[in-house]
C-alpha cells in the first residue's frame, strides 16, 4: 500500500506572535535601520565605490561584525517581545542557535547576496533587492527560530 510508505507532514499551526516579531523586525530593523547602515554608515566607514576593495570591506563589516552582534541578535530580541519573555533568554536562543547552523545557513546566502548588493545593485535599490532576498531568508530564519520554542499545547 503506497499510502502506509508516505512520510506524512502535518503543517505546523499559524502563529499570530511569530508574525509580528519578524513583521516588526523586518519593518524596523532590516527597512528603517538597514537603510541607515548600508546608505549612510558603511560608505562613510569604508567609501563609497564599488570597487573590489570596497565592496569586500563592506560585505566583511557587514557579515563579521553587524551581523552576529547586530542583525541576528535583533531578531530574537524581536521575537521576545512578541512573545513576551527577556532579552537574557533571547539571547541565550540565539547563542545556540548561532553556534548550531544559524550563522553558517546565513553567511551561505548572504555573503554573495551582499556583494551583489554593494558591487552591483545601485545604492537607491539596495533596500528594495535586501527586502526581496530576505523574503525567503525570512522563512528560514523563522524555522530556525522556532525549533527552542515550547511545542504548542493541544
Amino acid at each position: 500500500d503506497d499510502l502506509s510508505c508516505e512520510e506524512i507532514e502535518v503543517a505546523a499551526p499559524y502563529c499570530a506572535r511569530r508574525t509580528l516579531a519578524f513583521l516588526l523586525y523586518g519593518g524596523i530593523y532590516q527597512g528603517c535601520f538597514q537603510h541607515y547602515l548600508f546608505n549612510r554608515m558603511l560608505p562613510a566607514l569604508v567609501g563609497e565605490g564599488s570597487d573590489l576593495r570596497t565592496v569586500l570591506s563592506k560585505v566583511a563589516v557587514d557579515q563579521l561584525i553587524l551581523t552576529p552582534f547586530l542583525c541576528l541578535p535583533a531578531a530574537y530580541l524581536f521575537k521576545a517581545l512578541a512573545f513576551g519573555y527577556g532579552a537574557r533568554p533571547a539571547l541565550r536562543r540565539y547563542l545556540a542557535d548561532a553556534r548550531r547552523d544559524l550563522l553558517a545557513k546565513y553567511w551561505a546566502l548572504w555573503t554573495p547576496v551582499q556583494c551583489l548588493t554593494f558591487g552591483v545593485v545601485p545604492p537607491q535599490w539596495r533596500i528594495a533587492f535586501v527586502a526581496a532576498v530576505s523574503f525567503f531568508w525570512l522563512i528560514v530564519l523563522s524555522s530556525i527560530t522556532a525549533r527552542s520554542d515550547p511545542p504548542p499545547l493541544d
